[in-house]
């Protein structure tokens, strides 16, 4: 035997050392030179107690991989980001299968991610919400604006709010809405930041995102934020709302907004009271004289109008018993509004604090106080049938002890006869809202309950109409923000000019 063999390390053998032995006594890291791969058990234990698969590969590429940074790095044939993937999720490995993904999983996977928070696992919504969309859907198809609601006392003062909430409903596809781009946008059109918003749930059927927002800061800042938001919804920010198929809009408390689903389902048209106001139809001239208890001021046949009367008391008569009948205007993005949420006060305050209304719907009906609203061609079919033009009123009954001003008219018709049986000097109203900023019909003591939506269509511009031809002495300009009249003042003057006439439209 040469002389240089008992230079080795181990004891004299003409054999090989065993390469398995040669391991053990090595610093503890396995040999890259090897010529056979290493047993597939010992592997298993070198690995993360999960047995490999038999592999093809070299075992210098798992000694690559473990003389790194001391953190496994399994190479897969699966792209890395699947896996990162599955860690955002619920800690539970995602087996491989062929169909895509939940689609609310991949929702809720991302808005994880954005917002550091899991929403509520899948609901579909109810049928008692889906029938309150459906008309929200009508608004918004009309107005390309989403119907806004906001819950009780939201812009008193007084309120406490111990959470604010911000619920969308948005007519898309559920299976291509993509979440976070649509955070995105709204953050940046309401002026939020997303930090500060919790995502509390997602219900399918349309697609309808539940928010919690400010949710680490005090009750009195909670409520100074929301109120500014609901100030800050300009008609052009809702525009810009419509844009993303945003069609309904709710901020406050989510209970409160419980609460409007009930009542919202209990003052349904009430359909055997229903009407339409006109010679041939349900009709009476001067003041009504039925033995009705309607207080000290008459009640006048409201001639051209089609009354949708609310179910808003078991017992109407008495409940209302010597409460007066009166109009409030309206523009018309607020005609289904104002039923859902509340009565908003007016904005204009020539009289003080209050909601305006007038026992004469034929003062209330220009457009200073009711929009006058062109419908497009594509809605008069589905939505106004045969009409050009439409125009909203509300008619209320209120106490009389809650009228705190009776004054004159304030729109500049000077002698001109407004209406023949109401006289100018006692044809406006303000009602007392006993210092609450929304009079909610929910409220057993509100100052004043709509009891119907009255709404009147036409085949012309309204201003042509004989009961509206006191509005061209009075005060009419192209204003938007002081005069809604839906059409250009000059051509309208040229209509009449031109002996154009309109008609009203029953359907």
């Amino acid at each position: 035997m040469p002389a240089d063999a008992y230079q080795q390390p181990y004891n004299q053998q003409q054999m090989p050392p065993n390469p398995y032995q040669q391991k053990f006594v090595s610093d503890d890291t396995p040999c890259a030179k090897e010529e056979k791969p290493p047993n597939m058990y010992q592997h298993e234990l070198v690995s993360d107690d999960t047995p490999c698969a038999k592999e093809e590969k070299p075992p210098n590429i798992y000694q690559h991989e473990f003389a790194s940074d001391d953190r496994p790095r399994f190479k897969r044939e699966t792209p890395p980001d699947m896996y990162q993937h599955e860690l955002v999720s619920d800690d539970t490995p995602c087996a491989k299968e062929e169909k895509p993904p939940n689609k609310l999983l991949e929702l809720r996977l991302k808005t994880s991610a954005v917002l550091k928070t899991v929403p509520d696992k899948d609901t579909h919504v109810t049928s008692e919400e889906e029938a309150y969309y459906e008309e929200c859907k009508q608004y918004y198809r009309v107005t390309r604006m989403p119907l806004v609601s906001i819950s009780d006392g939201i812009l008193s003062n007084n309120l406490q709010l111990t959470s604010a909430a911000l619920k969308f409903a948005i007519d898309e596809d559920y299976n291509e809405f993509n979440i976070q781009e649509f955070l995105n946008k709204v953050c940046n059109i309401l002026n939020i930041n997303i930090s500060d918003i919790d995502i509390r749930k997602i219900q399918e059927g349309c697609i309808v995102l539940e928010l919690e927002f400010w949710k680490n800061i005090g009750a009195a800042i909670k409520r100074i934020k929301i109120q500014a938001l609901y100030h800050s919804l300009t008609d052009k920010l809702l525009e810009e709302m419509g844009k993303l198929k945003v069609f309904f809009m709710f901020m406050g408390d989510i209970v409160s907004f419980a609460n409007t689903q009930r009542f919202r389902k209990q003052i349904k048209l009430h359909l055997q009271w229903n009407r339409i106001y006109g010679i041939g139809h349900t009709y009476w001239n001067g003041a009504l004289q039925d033995g009705q208890d309607r207080g000290p001021h008459p009640y006048y046949c409201p001639a051209g109008w089609k009354r949708y009367a609310l179910h808003v008391s078991e017992n109407y008569d008495e409940k209302f018993k010597g409460w007066c009948f009166c109009y409030h205007g309206t523009k018309f993005a607020y005609g289904l509004s104002i039923l859902l949420s509340g009565l908003k006060p007016a904005t204009a305050t020539a009289h003080g604090q209050g909601i305006y209304a007038s026992l004469s719907i034929v003062y209330v009906c220009h457009p200073r106080y009711s929009e006058v609203k062109k419908i497009e061609s594509s809605e008069q079919n589905n939505f106004f049938r045969r009409g050009k033009y439409v125009q909203f009123v509300l008619q209320c009954r209120v106490h009389p002890s809650n009228i705190k001003r009776i004054r004159q008219e304030t729109l500049g018709a000077g002698n001109t006869i407004i209406d023949p049986n109401v006289k100018n000097n006692i044809i406006e109203w303000v009602v007392d809202t006993k210092g609450k900023d929304i009079a909610d019909f929910n409220d057993p003591d509100a100052t004043i309950v709509c009891t119907g939506l009255m709404l009147r269509v036409t085949d012309n511009h309204p201003g042509l109409l004989p009961d509206s031809q006191w509005w061209h002495t009075s005060h009419l300009c192209n204003n938007k923000n002081c005069c809604a009249l839906g059409i250009d003042h000059t051509v309208l003057k040229n209509q009449k000019i031109n002996g154009d006439r309109c008609n009203i439209v029953h359907e």
